[in-house]
């Protein structure tokens, strides 16, 4: 399959580069701050476009996914991330606003993809409509709503979720905002920095304290340090990060809020082995039965063992590997295939009636951007 990811200029996250960066790591790199589905462009070789703001009803439905910063996000036409009002603690891996490297979405051919993937709704109905042999599907960055079924004439939505479950039919997809195999993110870190991981240390998840940016452990993370072992700390720019956890032996939460899981998909890409309480992870799949911890003190008796037994290290990341393989990339990628497959089959989209832009409407009535 030949895929196209996709996401607008007013965008606060993901990849600020042009669409002739071929270099999965370059791409990788360059993001604002999350990981995102890297996978596509590392693993399957995905071509990645920024495509300037539309003005249709659909496409502007981003301005309520994050209300609180979305009178700002124009802004990202010509400002990094960091130069908005409230994300001045965060640092961008590009030195490059959104709208340096965006282009009209008219502009390009769809037609040349089997599928395409846009973060929120970054191709206008009009455009998705005119391309009948190519898969469409939207994912909403942050808040997952429109979900429940595919809205605005495209074929599939993503869920963000990551249970395993194939879609035989285009609607509703099973598909990770981080979209990884098990050696993704370790093959692209090794293959840059041209060595292999430290695998030393502990490396905490950010969600296990409030502050930020993270300067200190939380007490209840002094148990760990009294054993005498290193506690890494999250980085603000993303390569510095994902230098941190390649380096690091185990990823860790404890307390602070509950987690979707995305940030325990990279850990485990990057080789390190995650360990926590599975009940404060969405994603809680990844968090194998021999890594499942309720408290410090189990973690801590946990990581002693492990120390002593490096063949049971060893055996846990590769059955944990296999789980985010299977889950985080097999499964969405046959997905895909199948929901392609559909629409061929079927001789393209399904109708767009009165009913269906009716239905859109509705969908979104509560987050009407045009109040």
């Amino acid at each position: 399959m030949k895929i196209a990811l996709v996401k607008q200029e007013v965008y606060q996250d993901l990849y600020v580069c042009p669409s002739s960066e071929k270099e999965a790591a370059s791409i990788l790199f360059s993001s604002m701050g999350r990981v995102g589905p890297i996978g596509l462009m590392a693993e399957l070789g995905a071509d990645f476009y920024i495509v300037k703001e539309e003005m249709n009803r659909e496409t502007q439905i981003y301005k309520k996914v994050i209300p609180h910063i979305a009178p700002y996000l124009h802004l990202l036409k010509t400002e990094t991330l960091d130069k908005i009002p409230g994300q001045e603690f965060k640092q961008p891996g590009s030195p490059y606003p959104n709208g340096k490297f965006a282009i009209p979405c008219r502009d390009i051919n769809w037609g040349q993809y089997d599928v395409v993937l846009s973060i929120n709704v970054s191709l206008p109905t009009e455009v998705v409509r005119n391309y009948p042999e190519t898969l469409f599907g939207y994912m909403i960055g942050e808040a997952n709503m429109a979900t429940g079924s595919v809205h605005f004439g495209y074929d599939i939505t993503l869920n963000q979720m990551a249970r395993g479950i194939v879609a035989e039919k285009c609607g509703i997809v099973d598909f990770p905002y981080t979209f990884v195999s098990q050696h993704t993110l370790e093959n692209l870190m090794q293959g840059y920095l041209k060595r292999p991981s430290h695998r030393q240390g502990i490396f905490m998840e950010i969600n296990s304290t409030t502050e930020r940016p993270v300067t200190k452990a939380p007490a209840h993370f002094q148990p760990l340090i009294d054993a005498g072992y290193e506690i890494i700390l999250h980085q603000q720019r993303i390569f510095d990060n994902l230098q941190h956890i390649f380096d690091a032996k185990y990823f860790v939460k404890m307390g602070g809020r509950a987690i979707r899981g995305n940030s325990v998909a990279e850990a485990i890409s990057l080789g390190a082995l995650a360990i926590m309480n599975r009940d404060e992870v969405i994603h809680h799949e990844l968090i194998i039965d021999e890594c499942n911890v309720k408290t410090m003190d189990e973690m801590v008796r946990l990581i002693h063992q492990l120390e002593n037994d490096p063949k049971l290290y060893q055996e846990l990341k590769e059955k944990q590997g296999a789980v985010l393989k299977q889950l985080f990339f097999e499964a969405p990628i046959q997905s895909l295939r199948n929901c392609l497959e559909d629409k061929r089959r079927n001789g393209g989209p399904q109708p767009y009636t009165w009913l269906n832009k009716l239905s859109d409407r509705l969908c979104f009535l509560k987050y009407n951007p045009f109040k």
